[in-house]
């Protein structure tokens, strides 16, 4: 939540996007879709098809000029917070140099995405029908692939989890440190997963009554109004609506949920050699990913421990205090000298008991 009440910046701006996006695609239904009606009826439903199409053309070209940036830099912002424990002032400004530095073009970061997705969609896949028989039961295929349908919301907070991964290891090959990460999440599937069918089931019935509710709000209101015929659009405006406030508020909840969660278990993961030799057999997304990866394999985490977790091993493993002629007292937990007459070990900080 302090990342969260922290990155508002970033919400406000995934907000107006998506309010960018959404006027966007009102003004184009006006013009394609509303002026043509008033000439005749028919027209009108024949061009919505080709309203949908250019209004989704628009956006993905809206996204990939400036949406990116912004995802990317958020999740570069919540690694660093995440990691060494603050949020720079300048954070918006920082973002963005590291996302220039971390991808140089528009081009990689869109490869990287996809191969990081299609990755953890075909080890998700593999592991949930490695791990589940009810597939094989009679009539159960199709409740099946539903939910793996509805994991999907679930795997983008993963693929999201899968670029902080390649900010923490800025020091190595954007593709290096991506194909280390879908393999730190293969390692830590269960744990990651455990809570996917409840969020996503949870979210779709959000989305479905929020809605409905508003939906029905602007169909009737369109229809006192003298609209009508276009009283259908309210329910589109409805749902594309729904959609931004989930994209700038849920969806960033979620992100540094998982990322948070991700990030703690990699601290203690290290993928083998032998382990990225089979996720190679599993996955061809994850495969290319080697490829581009030149055929490396990542080095040792140690280097990269942060100024947080050096603060954690430090806690684990406290100072020995030496002992003197006045230090008989022996810690039985840390083996640290302490006087005689002391009740906590000056070492670790443990009661100390004596005869």
């Amino acid at each position: 939540m302090d990342i969260y009440s922290g990155t508002a910046q970033f919400r406000r701006m995934k907000l107006l996007l998506g309010l960018g996006m959404l006027l966007i695609t009102t003004l184009l239904y006006v013009v394609m879709v509303g002026l043509p009606a008033l000439a005749a009826a028919w027209l009108s439903y024949i061009l919505i098809p080709f309203w949908a199409a250019l209004s989704v053309f628009l956006c993905v070209k809206l996204y990939r000029a400036v949406g990116y940036r912004i995802d990317a830099g958020h999740i570069a912002i919540i690694t660093g917070a995440i990691a060494d424990g603050f949020i720079p002032r300048n954070a918006v400004s920082l973002s963005q140099d590291l996302v220039t530095q971390r991808f140089r073009t528009p081009k990689n970061f869109f490869t990287a995405k996809k191969l990081i997705s299609g990755s953890v969609t075909e080890l998700n896949t593999i592991f949930t029908r490695a791990s589940s028989l009810i597939g094989e039961v009679p009539g159960m295929k199709l409740m099946v692939e539903l939910g793996r349908q509805f994991l999907r919301i679930h795997l983008a907070y993963m693929n999201h989890a899968c670029l902080a991964y390649t900010f923490f290891r800025g020091d190595e090959g954007l593709y290096l440190s991506a194909s280390e990460g879908c393999a730190i999440f293969a390692i830590n599937w269960k744990q990651l997963t455990k809570s996917a069918s409840d969020i996503a089931i949870g979210m779709c019935a959000g989305i479905a009554v929020l809605t409905a509710a508003l939906g029905i709000g602007l169909y009737s209101l369109m229809g006192l109004i003298g609209l009508g015929a276009y009283a259908y659009f309210g329910v589109i405006f409805a749902f594309l609506l729904i959609l931004c406030i989930k994209y700038a508020f849920v969806d960033t909840f979620f992100s540094i949920y998982f990322v948070n969660m991700y990030m703690r278990l990699a601290e203690f993961s290290e993928p083998s050699r032998d382990f990225f030799l089979r996720l190679e057999k599993m996955s061809p997304a994850f495969t290319r990913l080697a490829t581009l990866a030149n055929g490396k394999f990542p080095t040792p985490k140690k280097a990269h421990t942060t100024a947080r977790m050096q603060k954690k091993q430090a806690r684990r493993t406290p100072p020995q205090r030496l002992p003197d002629a006045r230090h008989t007292l022996i810690c039985p937990r840390c083996r640290s000298a302490n006087l005689p007459t002391a009740k906590y070990c000056a070492g670790c900080g443990a009661q100390l008991k004596w005869k």
